[in-house]
């Protein structure tokens, strides 16, 4: 087996593969034995079909396999051996060869992208963000916290804004329901809301079930069924309890609902603590835009020439279903994504990085208790289970996920030491109006 290796302008390389039947042969007719030994056919006992009746039905088909087999494995050896690291899985240039033509001689040929650049970070620069957090900033969120966790209190007459819990009941017909909820808001049909207003625990109003809502979808979430469309005609409604919210009192119970149960006990305190969450919690945004900014410098501030042919292969074989002109469209937002690979994949080799299994496994146990909170101590035995079971859910999607988590927050590690950061002093409000433009941006 011979093997050429052409590297083009544009990070283009060409890899043929020479192949005499020698490199193929043997393996095929030890597989054909092996086929012939298990092969069952009416009129022979297991394994005395005849060697000719088993390369009529299954030797084209097994010789196209076994040929298959071997390229794949001779090119994924000879990159290895040859340190030779393209972007992407080599792509099969040409037609495929067909069963029929596997014989004698054989030359494949596969698109590689390789890229070759220079990666100069200390020429680029890219803004950062020191918050400072006011007092202003934190009894701002506190009224939004307050609108957000209202205390609920019963009340004895209806208003707009308040939660109506009833008995719906066919006036014609055996429909009833009991604890159905509505809010009177806007979203009920016009009009509704009103007859509503001033009724007390134990009043009825009677309506046409059809006209209470414009979209019959939200009859079936809280009538908890999905046939809403077959209810027609009056219903009595029953009120059995009316709920308003109310202003939340900046008291204990409020505070453990917002910082976590017995972490204050006053006001002060309070304030305090919380100051210290909106610099924690923005802390992550900060970084994130902060590595948006490296990454947009670099990718900038890097000159790669890429093969757009190639490159629009690679992307139908990643996008199966995206037609040409799909393909076309989104070449230009693909490239860019594919220049960060290749410099975030030199950043990682430059800079000796190594991903552990272990901390794979610590990212892990940081999303599994994002996403239970509380009820996970670092204590639970079952902790290390929890996190293995993650790992493994959808065949190591979620593994492959974290992995690429913990890669990026050290390549970019990696490039913020050597990229020029420009830190800018923001208040909340500030930084907030960033977010938004940069997610403006990103929906774009």
């Amino acid at each position: 087996m011979e093997f050429k290796l052409d590297k083009q302008e544009n990070s283009y390389g060409l890899l043929s593969v020479i192949l005499t039947e020698a490199d193929y042969m043997p393996a095929y007719k030890s597989k054909l034995k092996q086929q012939a030994e298990n092969a069952n056919m009416k009129g022979f006992r297991k394994g005395k079909v005849p060697m000719s009746m088993v390369q009529k039905m299954y030797g084209k088909q097994l010789k196209m396999d076994t040929f298959n087999e071997t390229v794949g494995k001779a090119v994924d050896t000879y990159l290895k051996d040859n340190d030779i690291k393209p972007l992407f899985q080599p792509i099969y240039k040409g037609d495929f060869i067909t069963p029929e033509q596997v014989g004698g001689d054989q030359t494949v040929q596969f698109e590689l992208l390789l890229p070759e650049f220079d990666l100069n970070l200390e020429g680029v620069n890219a803004d950062t963000f020191n918050l400072t957090v006011t007092d202003a900033d934190v009894e701002n969120t506190i009224t939004k916290l307050k609108e957000s966790y209202p205390t609920k209190k019963d009340a004895d007459e209806a208003a707009k804004g308040d939660l109506i819990t009833a008995t719906f009941k066919a006036v014609e017909g055996d429909f009833e329901k009991e604890g159905a909820a509505f809010d009177l808001d806007e979203k009920l049909a016009e009009g509704v809301a009103d007859q509503f207003v001033g009724k007390k625990v134990g009043d009825v109003v009677t309506l046409d079930i059809t006209t209470m809502y414009e979209d019959n979808n939200r009859l079936s979430l809280f009538l908890g069924t999905e046939d809403a469309d077959k209810f027609v005609g009056q219903f009595s409604v029953e009120i059995t309890k009316i709920t308003r919210s109310h202003e939340p009192e900046m008291n204990k119970e409020f505070f453990d609902m917002v910082i976590g149960p017995d972490k204050v006990s006053t006001e002060e305190e309070f304030k305090t603590e919380l100051k210290k969450t909106i610099s924690e919690v923005n802390a992550q945004a900060i970084d994130g835009v902060t590595n948006d900014n490296v990454r947009n410098g670099v990718v900038e501030g890097t000159s790669i020439a890429l093969p757009a042919e190639l490159l629009k292969k690679v992307y139908m074989q990643n996008n199966p279903k995206a037609t040409e002109e799909e393909a076309t469209e989104s070449l230009g937002k693909f490239e860019e994504a594919v220049k960060w690979r290749a410099i975030s994949d030199k950043v990682f080799a430059d800079n000796d990085i190594k991903v552990e299994k272990e901390e794979v496994e610590a990212a892990a146990l940081v999303a599994i208790k994002a996403q239970f909170g509380n009820f996970m101590g670092d204590e639970d035995e079952r902790m290390g289970e929890f996190v293995q079971n993650y790992l493994q859910a959808e065949n190591g999607k979620y593994f492959e996920q974290t992995y690429e988590q913990v890669y990026n927050e050290k390549v970019f590690n990696a490039m913020k030491e050597k990229v020029a950061l420009n830190a800018q002093e923001v208040d909340l409000g500030q930084f907030e109006e960033i977010l938004t433009k940069r997610n403006e941006q990103a929906a774009n």
